[in-house]
């Protein structure tokens, strides 16, 4: 693929899990439903004989709105009241994908940043 387009959304998010693993080695330990601050960035991949006539393929726009909902969803109350799984950001980062896959053509990943821990989650379909 010729392009990478990716949009983002920043929020704050109660994730829910604790952190014992800093907490062990003498870190500040993140308290269950203690908010962070999170980027959620999707990305869409398409080739050059793919612009249209106007010189763009995707609706930023509208992959911009797509993402502000699952924003105000994933920063609205811990994720481990959200979630029928373990709301690690691996099984979150896939469960976005493969929603919104469904719905946004040629989407290559999403991704999690945890900017209070810096940490970041990229999910890309298998294959």
């Amino acid at each position: 693929m010729a392009y990478l387009v990716e949009v983002e959304r920043v929020f704050r998010a109660r994730q829910g899990l604790p952190s014992p693993v800093l907490a062990a080695r003498g870190g500040r330990r993140l308290d269950a439903g203690e908010d962070i601050e999170v980027v959620l960035r999707a990305g869409v991949a398409f080739d050059d004989d793919q612009l249209t006539a106007r010189g763009w393929y995707l609706d930023t726009d509208e992959l911009a709105v797509r993402l502000e909902r699952w924003a105000e969803v994933l920063g609205d109350g811990p994720w481990t009241a959200r979630f029928p799984f373990r709301p690690t950001f691996e099984l979150v980062a896939r469960h976005l994908y493969r929603e919104l896959a469904a719905e946004v053509h040629q989407l290559a990943h999403v991704e999690l940043v945890d900017r209070t821990y810096g940490s970041r989650t990229r999910y890309s379909a298998p294959g």
